[in-house]
């Protein structure tokens, strides 16, 4: 079995427990949530200009989003 094949077995293996995909969900929510408005309100305080705030807003959003749609058809074909 190749490195691969290896690493993409223990993955799923780490997705089929219940609490571990419970937590990932929980995790883009947050991501898709709390992104793109706490993560931009922290980010003022350190005075990060205002393009960037939204690009880290957008980035956390998509991310979330990503994660949690890979995560829903992971368990639709389980």
């Amino acid at each position: 079995m190749t490195k691969e094949k290896r690493q993409k077995t223990f993955v799923f293996q780490l997705l089929e427990k219940a609490w571990i995909r419970s937590i990932l969900t929980v995790f883009s929510v947050l991501l898709m949530i709390g992104g793109p408005t706490f993560l931009i309100y922290i980010l003022q305080r350190f005075g990060v200009p205002h393009p960037l705030l939204i690009l880290v807003g957008l980035a956390s959003f998509t991310i979330g989003i990503l994660l949690f749609v890979g995560l829903s058809k992971e368990e639709k074909s389980t």
